[in-house]
């Protein structure tokens, strides 16, 4: 075999071996949600090292009695409706409540959480699968498109022959001879292409379920003096109205202090849609390669990236998205 023979072969397969690490990994991200689990993405660094922006966590449900000291916990974040916290159980104060804190966190969290509110315990973590989420909540363009650009070039290697069809080599079906039938020419192109669409159906639809967002807990001193400071008002009244190009207008009713801008969540995930300051309505429609799921909408007010209050007013609305295909409606 000359040397660029072998090139191409080594090309070739291990472009086969990423796509198939990426349906591996896909399928421990997905997998348990069969079971019930949860499947969340990690968006901020407060549980550092154990975790870091991008890893998936996938949580167990437990019994409130087996909760202990040092594990890993998936609860409704008490300072932000709508969106998921991921810390570790530090302990459990005199009235029965758990104390939470990030690893990365001077301080305890300022609120305790009820035993009842944990969604699960942190049992399996798969790193990094979830950065496309992280990127695309904060607005890293260049790098999703680098990353499709890069999945589209393996997808193209991957269906590549690993090694090249000889000219004498017969292309036509083979004539059977007595009793025994010539085998049926392998089609290697067909199966790693539907491996690689089923890679890429899974991961869009596994990707944008909800990401936990492991927030940082600060406590604050201030002097005899005091400052007056602007509050982030959450948003109140949503509205969902179906409109004519097969997507819905999201309304609702502000009267606080100017934000910079009202950000979307989707089932308490960033999803990147945002409104100016003095808009109080934005249009969704269909964005997904492949999808087919009911989302819960609300709106979180950012007064500045870091003063936020979300919205406990939500709407509901039903996605349906093939192939390019696909149309955004309310839910009743």
């Amino acid at each position: 075999m000359r040397s660029s023979s072998w090139i191409r072969f080594t090309v070739v397969l291990t472009a086969r071996g990423v796509i198939a690490t990426l349906i591996g990994i896909a399928f421990w991200g997905v997998a348990p949600l069969a079971l019930g689990w949860h499947s969340t993405t990690v968006m901020t660094g407060s549980m550092q090292p154990s975790l870091v922006p991008g890893d998936v966590v996938v949580s167990k449900p437990v019994a409130t009695g087996a909760l202990r000291a040092g594990q890993v916990l998936l609860f409704p974040d008490p300072d932000h409706a709508g969106v998921l916290r991921l810390h570790r159980l530090q302990d459990v104060d005199a009235h029965g409540t758990l104390v939470t804190k990030g690893d990365a966190n001077p301080e305890a969290d300022s609120t305790a959480v009820a035993r009842s509110s944990v969604v699960g315990v942190g049992y399996l973590r798969v790193p990094l699968v979830g950065l496309p989420v992280v990127w695309a909540a904060e607005h890293h363009t260049a790098r999703l498109l680098a990353l499709a650009a890069t999945l589209a070039v393996l997808a193209a290697l991957a269906v590549t022959p690993a090694v090249r069809a000889r000219p004498d080599t017969p292309t036509g079906p083979l004539r059977s001879h007595g009793r025994h039938r010539a085998g049926r020419p392998g089609r290697p192109r067909t199966t790693v292409a539907v491996a690689t669409a089923v890679v890429c159906a899974v991961v869009g639809v596994a990707l944008p379920a909800p990401a936990a967002a492991a927030a940082f807990a600060a406590t604050t001193t201030t002097g005899a003096s005091s400052i007056a400071t602007a509050v982030a008002t959450p948003a109140t009244g949503l509205t969902c109205t179906n409109v004519g190009n097969a997507a819905v207008d999201v309304g609702w009713d502000y009267s606080g202090v100017a934000p910079e801008r009202f950000s979307v969540l989707v089932d308490g995930a960033v999803s990147g849609i945002s409104a100016a300051a003095g808009e109080h309505d934005v249009i969704l429609g269909a964005s997904d390669f492949f999808i087919w799921k009911t989302s819960t909408i609300s709106v979180r007010t950012d007064l500045t990236d870091t003063w936020t209050a979300t919205s406990s007013s939500t709407v509901r609305i039903t996605t349906i998205r093939l192939f390019g295909l696909g149309r955004t409606s309310c839910a009743r």
